[in-house]
């Protein structure tokens, strides 16, 4: 049954609107948003600093001079874009549709909100980050800092290629394998990141689809629990939290040599990426007077993010095979 509104859409039913699409972002955020360390920005840019690593020196003899040192300091920037819509509802069309808040219009705001925040998240990888005293000042690129160079014990490299015959891989396992997940954290480990920090991993459906051809990842002699049986890729294994998402595509000779077509799959620790959120998700619901006084729902998100340090990400290959 048609609601019948004069006058515009009450307040409480604008107040009940609202909630229940925070309370669905909520529960159900994006799929990278739990993923990153999320901080709040209150301007268009925000620096965050690092320093160096610091040392102790021998103190040698009696009352000798204090040692004196600059503390080195690397500060980068991250900016906060908005993101909006509106959508406009007939006065004719039944506003129960508009106000159940297990309708498709609360799901499909939030579906639209939490696509936008993982698109963005999915950039922070290889984006170039500004950096220096302001935050117009320099950049560091992904290239520029290893990023593109072969990761082996000592090569500094934060690419794990597809033919990777590095450790216990073999050059011929080009796809997903439990010995490049095991790279990953070698990768952490000679970074000397903190390891009682979670490691996470995002690849799209064809390499999660590799996973379950892997023994130590599908036999209960290894894994109690039973990927195959239950059809489901594991949240968890091999020390690292997997995620699947379609916004990975097959490139064209993307490849660290350039000439092999690759899935780009990233594994990071979450203060290596930052997410900085001004407005989180905001709603608004008017009255266009100008379209037969339509009901019209105005949502507005504003955020950015950030590649903060790059000894906690790193990108494996994997080929389509």
């Amino acid at each position: 049954m048609s609601i019948t509104l004069s006058g515009g859409l009450p307040t409480n039913f604008v107040s009940e609107f609202t909630r229940d699409v925070e309370h669905v972002c909520q529960r159900d955020k994006a799929l990278l948003e739990t993923a990153v360390k999320t901080v709040p920005i209150s301007s268009e840019a925000k620096s965050f600093d690092m320093f160096d690593e610091m040392d102790l020196v021998a103190k040698e003899g009696r009352n000798p001079p204090t040692p004196r040192n600059d503390v080195t300091t690397g500060r980068r920037w991250v900016e906060s874009d908005p993101y909006h819509n509106a959508y406009q509802f007939d006065k004719d069309d039944d506003l129960q549709l508009l106000l159940d808040p297990a309708g498709e219009t609360v799901q499909g705001l939030k579906n639209g909100r939490n696509r936008k925040v993982d698109d963005i998240i999915l950039t922070a990888f290889e984006m170039t980050v500004k950096s220096g005293r302001r935050s117009n000042s320099s950049t560091v690129t992904w290239a520029g800092q290893n990023g593109n160079v072969k990761y082996t014990e000592a090569s500094g490299g934060r690419t794990i290629p597809h033919d990777c015959a590095e450790g216990n891989c073999a050059a011929g396992d080009v796809g997903m394998t439990v010995e490049k997940a095991q790279l990953v954290l070698e990768y952490f480990q000679m970074n000397n990141c903190n390891m009682n920090e979670p490691i996470y991993g995002v690849v799209p459906p064809r390499v999660a689809t590799q996973l379950f051809g892997q023994e130590e990842y599908s036999n209960v002699d290894y894994n109690d629990a039973k990927p195959l049986a239950v059809g489901r890729m594991l949240k968890s294994w091999a020390g690292i939290n997997w995620i699947q998402h379609t916004g990975i595509t097959l490139g064209s000779s993307n490849d660290v040599d350039s000439d092999t077509d690759v899935y780009e799959c990233w594994f990071w620790q979450p203060s290596g990426i930052i997410l900085a959120v001004a407005d989180t998700y905001s709603v608004r619901i008017t009255e266009e007077s100008t379209l037969s006084f339509a009901q019209q729902v105005y949502v507005h998100m504003n955020m950015g993010v950030m590649r903060r340090n790059e000894d906690k990400v790193v990108k494996v290959e994997c080929q389509a095979g």
